[in-house]
């Protein structure tokens, strides 16, 4: 579910609240993942992750790499 403004929201992997920049700048579009770790997660999540564990995904993955 994608959100076009900014909004509170909860990740799916830990619980966490965290503010969503929305279509008009989240701070996820600055997060470098590859697109098999991102497919991934889309597989596995219906939404959002908070910025500690997309960031946490995304040094897992490169790491991997």
């Amino acid at each position: 579910m994608m959100t076009l403004l900014a909004k509170e929201k909860r990740c799916e992997k830990c619980g966490a609240t965290f503010d969503c920049g929305g279509l008009f700048g989240c701070w996820c579009r600055d997060v470098a993942i590859d697109l098999k770790t991102l497919a991934e997660l889309r597989d596995k999540y219906a939404d959002c992750l908070c910025p500690s564990c997309l960031h946490a995904l995304a040094v897992l993955a490169s790491s991997k790499s």
